[in-house]
């Protein structure tokens, strides 16, 4: 059987009885007393130091923080959307230049494509019938 230590005795072993009345050890007995008002004295002074810190912001000041914040990521969408469009439009025209200057070439890079891609999904299924999926 283990040893419990959560019971009013403090730790005793199973079956003892706890000591009524017993007070916890200290070098003196008014040194526990003087540390409950010391202790209640600081934690008021934390208190008094936060207090400013802990104050909720004022409902305009939560308004204004709410709107920079909507405009910040409405700012951000549309640089995302112009680089969107930009990258898709240089992708676009580096493509019609490479059709119209060598035709034949471009036709092959868009068949070898798919053609490499059917392969690739072919042996990974492979793969994961055998057991070998990563």
């Amino acid at each position: 059987m283990t040893k419990d230590n959560t019971g009013p005795d403090g730790g005793g072993r199973p079956g003892d009885t706890p000591e009524q009345g017993k007070r916890p050890k200290s070098a003196d007995g008014a040194s526990l007393e003087f540390a409950l008002p010391e202790l209640i004295e600081g934690l008021e002074r934390l208190d008094r130091a936060y207090a400013e810190d802990a104050a909720p912001p004022s409902l305009g000041e939560l308004q204004a923080r709410m709107i920079a914040v909507s405009e910040g990521q409405r700012r951000r969408m549309l640089r995302e959307w112009l680089l969107f469009w930009l990258v898709s439009l240089c992708l676009l025209g580096f493509s019609l230049l490479a059709m119209t200057s060598a035709p034949l070439l471009y036709w092959m890079i868009q068949g070898l494509v798919p053609v490499a891609g059917i392969i690739a999904a072919a042996m990974r299924l492979g793969r994961k019938g055998r057991g070998e999926w990563r």
